[in-house]
């Protein structure tokens, strides 16, 4: 599917046996948001790489903020990734602060990606990065290309109400999802991508959810506005990874090995599409 007016098969030539374009960032990821099960999107950066299909753009919400930050900034390899996703509890990222605007304090979680990459800048990584969040005060989409990695990750993981706004410029950041929960408009309108490949690792998670509790049915209501922002993005896609979250919580982190097999089974019955996509 083309996005106004780009062809959505584009000339590409071969790189040592990479698919890639002329352009370093002919080909762009847009890693949905998802908490947990975006751990999922480690298993589609295995097989993308498996495969040659070198990415030059990534552009991520929430949970694939965090994905795309580590993946970007070239310091943390997929297997030093996987080993983070195995380990990782929710006390790494979660500070109990109590507030008037959150109940649990975001500043853990910029602390817990800088203690990984570092605090570098946008313009220290080797691959070109776009982080969305959303502005709480009028509900727009910001898209944060500059400054610290770590802080605008944070910004965009910042769950309204359950986790404390970020601040950024002046600007009263939370989650990402709220506005662009598949970024992939962003892939093409700020960082140029000609070839978009979206990743949705919430894909049979609606039907599967569980209503049992409040907080179940609270995550599920947000959820459901995250769902439909995503399906109006989806379509300006060239091609749509989907990772099986069925029977998967927004809160499995214990469920990392599964996952990541999950997100690679979902790149692999792509690959094929995706390499006659931007082969031809």
């Amino acid at each position: 599917m083309g996005w106004s007016g780009i062809p959505s098969i584009i000339p590409t030539r071969r790189f040592e046996g990479d698919f890639t374009g002329a352009k370093g960032n002919i080909i762009g990821l847009a890693l949905s948001g998802g908490a947990a099960r975006c751990i999922g999107q480690i298993g589609v950066l295995e097989a993308l790489e498996q495969e040659g299909i070198r990415i030059g753009a990534i552009s991520g919400t929430s949970g694939g903020a965090v994905i795309g930050a580590l993946y970007a900034s070239g310091k943390v390899s997929l297997k030093e990734m996987e080993g983070i996703a195995k380990g990782i509890k929710w006390r790494d990222v979660l500070m109990t602060k109590f507030s008037k605007r959150g109940l649990i304090s975001s500043e853990k979680i910029y602390r817990f990606v800088r203690g990984i990459i570092g605090d570098i800048t946008f313009d220290d990584l080797e691959i070109q990065l776009a982080i969305t969040a959303t502005n709480l005060r009028d509900g727009e989409k910001v898209v944060l290309t500059k400054g610290s990695v770590a802080r605008a990750v944070q910004a965009s993981c910042s769950l309204p109400v359950i986790f404390s706004p970020t601040e950024i410029d002046g600007l009263i950041l939370v989650d990402g999802g709220a506005s662009s929960q598949l970024p992939v408009l962003v892939a093409r309108e700020d960082l140029g991508s000609r070839f978009v490949i979206g990743v949705d690792v919430n894909f049979g998670a609606i039907d599967s959810a569980k209503l049992d509790n409040v907080f179940q049915i609270g995550i599920h209501f947000i959820s459901l506005f995250a769902r439909m922002n995503a399906l109006r993005e989806r379509r300006f896609a060239d091609v749509v990874i989907e990772v099986d979250a069925t029977g998967i919580s927004l809160i499995d982190l214990d469920k990392a090995d599964l996952l990541i097999a999950r997100g690679r089974k979902g790149a692999e019955e792509k690959i094929g599409e995706i390499k006659r996509m931007i082969g031809k």
